[in-house]
């Protein structure tokens, strides 16, 4: 069984170089290897490390499920759309949370078809989530000139966002499914030239089919494993296109560009609140410092970020948000770091750090496309600004904040002096 998963593994991974691997066939082996080696320390971390068995008790479950399977599939098969409580595999379950549910059915196809091999597993959504980013990167190089070692690094070989987005955990689907998504998004933005000559039937029909069918299933994972990733990414890229469309349509809404992004993300964001309890605009900040609270009850002081007096009012929120957004993008600072862990990510953090202060002396242009740059920099601020308030343990946060990590360091490494003359270093040693 071992070894017909590797043949079927060696064989997509074969299939998928010759189909995407263009100009870049050793990037794309070296970054699939870097890729598949996390997904496996993953495992290994959390059987050896962490107190915490969080992956090793989704696989848990996703082979009960498996064997369940294998005995009855009709009803697994069932169970799988169902979720029914009265279902008789309910109650031998750990994970029945919704999301943890889902993610543990998705472990059982690849339980059921590796044989209950974790290891094997885990490699499945590493190709998985390899596939998407590799995607992204290859669509990134094609409309970003000269993006190639920023979009490798940002998507490819940042460590946290490769290492927590590997294995047999949510952020790993979730994060493919919001890499697929952003793809169909920045082809569709690239539709759109500054002079305007292209429709938007146009640009959709330019988009394959297959195309669109990923981008739905993507979304559907996405959702259902991360839906505060999701919701905050739809509206944000929804509400560029729509501004899109109106600017194109009615040209002299361009004066007023940045007022009708503003509207129109507003208008979302309260449609968007319908679509889940827990963004209902009655409870949604309830939700958020309830959350908070939880997490520093069962936290160490020291692994915390402290905020002021934090209530569930939007002037608490607003006061306190300058700092969770520092916090959410550069702590564990050095100084506060105790453990491996906790010092790979403050020596992340500090190298994050040295990236934005060195963007700031790029050289000044104005952006290729100013509504990819700016729907970018809305999604990490605010996704920063409330996965820092609503998760203040720095450990945990620094694998939750991977849903925008990769785009910030785009953001901030694309044209970048410092990385260039690293880059350009490197390359001198080389020759």
């Amino acid at each position: 069984m071992i070894l017909m998963n590797i043949v079927i593994l060696v064989s997509l991974a074969v299939l998928f170089s010759k189909l995407a691997a263009g100009e870049h066939p050793r990037l794309f082996w070296f970054a699939l290897l870097f890729k598949v080696t996390m997904a496996l320390a993953l495992g290994l971390v959390y059987r050896y490390y962490y107190s915490a068995n969080d992956t090793w008790l989704f696989f848990e479950d996703a082979v009960k499920l498996a064997d369940f399977a294998r005995n009855d599939f009709k009803l697994y098969f069932e169970f799988l759309w169902s979720s029914d409580s009265t279902h008789s595999i309910w109650s031998e379950l750990s994970n029945t949370q919704e999301r943890s549910l889902f993610l543990v059915k998705m472990i059982s196809i690849f339980s059921l078809i590796s044989g209950n091999n974790y290891w094997i597993s885990a490699i499945y959504f590493a190709l998985i989530s390899f596939a998407a980013a590799w995607y992204l990167f290859r669509i990134v190089t094609q409309h970003f000139p000269k993006s190639r070692n920023s979009a490798a690094l940002a998507f490819l070989f940042f460590p946290s966002v490769v290492f927590w987005g590997s294995g047999l955990v949510k952020e790993t689907l979730a994060l493919a499914g919001i890499y697929f998504i952003a793809t169909l998004f920045v082809k569709l933005i690239h539709q759109y030239p500054s002079d305007g000559d292209v429709r938007p039937l146009q640009a959709v029909r330019r988009i394959k089919l297959w195309e669109w069918i990923t981008a739905s299933l993507a979304f559907y994972l996405a959702w259902n494993l991360k839906y505060y990733w999701t919701a905050l990414f739809m509206a944000v890229v929804t509400t560029s296109l729509i501004n899109l469309f109106l600017r194109n349509r009615f040209v002299f809404l361009n004066r007023y560009k940045m007022s009708l992004w503003v509207g129109i993300f507003l208008i979302l964001i309260s449609t968007v609140s319908l679509m889940h309890p827990n963004f209902y605009l009655s409870r949604f900040l309830d939700v958020l410092v309830t959350n908070h609270n939880d997490f520093v009850e069962i936290s160490k002081p020291e692994g915390l970020i402290h905020y002021y007096k934090l209530t569930a009012d939007w002037l608490s929120v607003c006061v306190n948000a300058p700092w969770a957004l520092i916090s959410g993008l550069f702590r564990p600072f050095a100084w506060e770091a105790a453990g491996v862990t906790a010092v790979l990510a403050s020596i992340e953090n500090l190298f994050l750090l040295a990236l934005v202060v060195s963007s700031l002396f790029r050289k000044r242009t104005t952006p290729a496309n100013q509504s990819l740059y700016y729907s970018a920099l809305v999604y990490i601020v605010l996704l920063c600004i409330f996965l820092a308030l609503s998760t203040p343990n720095l450990g945990t946060l620094s694998r939750y904040r991977i849903g925008f990590t990769p785009f910030l360091v785009f953001l901030i490494s694309y044209r970048n002096p410092l990385l260039q003359y690293l880059f350009d270093r490197i390359s001198h040693l080389r020759a």
